[in-house]
């Protein structure tokens, strides 16, 4: 059996390393610390060798022995550490380990470096591993010592013919962070809930992924060669705001001007040497705060088919992890973590950016829609960010397929928390000219669709204490000339779900209903005419699809009573209860005249 000795094997990275080795059958060698133990390790079949790196009088060249390969994870990451500790742990053990596998011939030294070693670019060009040390990361003492060690294993490898690989890692994410290192970012954020966030930004790894490529490097990786390893590239407001999301805290809203920040690091700094506390913000972080550090990890992908999890994964697992070793505290993870969804018409459009908002916050989701190709599509792209997802084929306006719906999502994932009724069919056309086809479709699809699938789960959401979200349109606060049914089947959604409040609420049901105005278009939408083809929308889009999405998710999160979208709609909806002649005759002088408000009002 191959043998590995790890270094560092206790860390966020270390202890994903080792699980890595384990499952291909390598039997693995941790170095530790005297009088250390590690939350990480326990339960693991390996060997634990304790020995100080940086303990002159302690011979290395016997926790080598034996070991075909050599990862060198062990660092010290930590900013605020004394320029001679860091040197004397990130390149001084280094040196002394590189001896080591020279007098015990190893097959592959791997070494964890840095990204810091090589010039950053911007999120239309990143850097990569051709980049010069930046002069930004200068003087800094760690990104020093870890370029300074990344030179020494290039010099061990052309001058003494070592056999060695340096792996690169970006900024890291996920769990088993127990002290923690990286996601100490994370917790502070969450912790403080910060309104505002720097203006820069970085490239965010999956630790797992990290692990993954550095066992396939002992094979794949080319003698002497650096492999970037990074994962997503985002500005610290997009990062922070999924962070928010997930911890279900209001995401930061702008940035912080840098001339502030650097204002705040220079103050930092003279406490912090006046105080002898170094770990508090100083101007070294300011300075890098502000600053765009982007990563190309195109050539480990080429090169070590290196994997890159979708963010959102590596943010959930990281908070997960700080709150399972008492970094934060239990409540830090937003509600809905955990909980299940069913959305109706979620293949494209409004339904579809819900169950992505769900599944960026950690909610397990049922999708359903009548195009397979189409549910199939949305169904790879919500897993691949990293969601349990289950697709279900059906038609909203038959109860056998919206009573299948509810019992497949039970069946999958063993509850149902929260129901998006959001399927529905659009129409236009005067009412003396309506097939009865038309008319039959957009009740049945918009109305009783809704009433099918709420009829379905409500046993669940009673016992759940849910959420029942109905999606009408300011087409349903008043009627509107041409769209007659719709208005009407939208419009019917009001009473029922004030209604259903009125039933299911004291059973700790939340009922709500969202008015969305006309948003974006997907290409191949279509809407009924009057003899019942498909035609293209005629109303221009007010908002993204996004944005509607994200206002359904704030309706369930503070459960809300109900959203008008638009500002026109809100308007209209107060003024149609006080005066609906007033509103009726606005309406018929508007489409008369052919005013542009007529169009933003429909």
């Amino acid at each position: 059996m191959k043998r590995a000795l790890v270094t560092g094997g206790d860390g966020l990275l270390g202890s994903h390393l080792v699980r890595q080795l384990l499952s291909r059958g390598i039997a693995v060698r941790v170095l530790m610390l005297p009088g250390t133990t590690s939350p990480t390790l326990e339960g693991l079949d390996i060997e634990q060798w304790v020995a100080d790196l940086t303990d002159k009088t302690t011979s290395l060249i016997d926790a080598v022995h034996g070991c075909d390969y050599v990862f060198h994870c062990a660092a010290i990451t930590a900013l605020w550490e004394t320029p001679e500790r860091i040197r004397e742990v990130n390149l001084e053990a280094t040196r002394r380990l590189l001896d080591a596998c020279l007098v015990e011939p190893v097959k592959r030294f791997v070494f964890v470096g840095s990204a810091s070693s090589f010039a950053p670019g911007s999120l239309q060009s990143p850097g990569d591993e051709t980049g010069d040390f930046p002069k930004l990361h200068q003087d800094v003492p760690y990104m020093d010592s870890k370029h300074e060690a990344m030179g020494l294993v290039q010099r061990y490898v052309a001058e003494r013919g070592l056999n060695a690989v340096i792996v690169a890692p970006t900024f890291l994410l996920g769990e088993h962070d127990w002290r923690p290192s990286s996601g100490e970012l994370v917790r502070q954020f969450v912790r403080w809930g910060l309104p505002m966030v720097p203006a820069g930004g970085r490239c965010f790894a999956y630790a797992p992924d990290v692990a993954a490529a550095m066992v396939t490097a002992l094979d794949r990786g080319k003698k002497g060669e650096v492999y970037l390893l990074g994962g997503a590239n985002l500005t610290y407001l997009d990062f922070f705001g999924k962070v928010a999301r997930l911890a279900g805290i209001t995401p930061p809203r702008r940035t912080v001007p840098a001339a502030a920040l650097q204002g705040a690091g220079v103050v930092g700094s003279v406490v912090g040497r006046l105080t002898g506390n170094r770990k508090g913000f100083n101007r070294t972080l300011a300075r890098l705060s502000v600053c765009d550090a982007y990563y190309s990890s195109a050539k480990a992908i080429d090169e070590l088919g290196y994997a890159q999890t979708p963010v959102e994964i590596g943010i959930r697992e990281t908070l997960e992890g700080l709150v399972d070793h008492n970094h934060l505290p239990a409540g830090s993870l937003g509600d809905l973590v955990g909980k299940v969804a069913l959305v109706t018409g979620a293949s494209r459009g409004v339904g579809f950016a819900t169950a992505r908002g769900l599944v960026e916050r950690g909610v397990r989701v049922a999708i359903s829609a009548r195009g397979e190709e189409r549910l199939k599509k949305a169904h790879a792209q919500l897993t691949a960010l990293g969601g349990e997802v289950l697709a279900v084929t059906g038609d909203v306006g038959r109860w056998e397929d919206a009573e299948r719906m509810v019992s497949e999502t039970v069946a999958r994932f063993g509850r149902l928390d929260i129901l998006v009724a959001n399927a529905g069919v659009s129409m236009r056309g005067r009412f003396d000219e309506l097939s009865p086809q038309v008319c039959s479709q957009t009740i049945h699809t918009n109305l009783m669709g809704t009433v099918y699938t709420a009829r379905a789960a409500a046993a669940q959401l009673i016992a759940n204490r849910g959420h029942l979200v109905m999606v009408s349109s300011i087409a349903g606060l008043m009627g509107l000339p041409g769209a007659s049914t719709y208005c009407a089947s939208k419009g019917a959604l009001t009473g029922l779900c004030e209604s259903l409040r009125l039933e299911l609420g004291p059973k700790g049901v939340h009922c709500g209903v969202v008015y969305l105005g006309f948003t974006e278009h997907d290409p191949e939408k279509r809407i009924l005419a009057a003899d019942g083809s498909l035609v293209l929308p005629d109303r221009p889009a007010h908002h993204t699809q996004a944005y509607a999405g994200s206002l359904i998710l704030d309706l369930i999160e503070q459960r809300k009573r109900q959203i008008i979208m638009t500002p026109v709609g809100q308007l209209g909806g107060v003024v149609h209860r006080l005066s609906p002649t007033f509103v009726e005759w606005a309406i018929l002088r508007a489409q008369a005249s052919q005013w542009k408000m007529f169009q933003q009002f429909s």
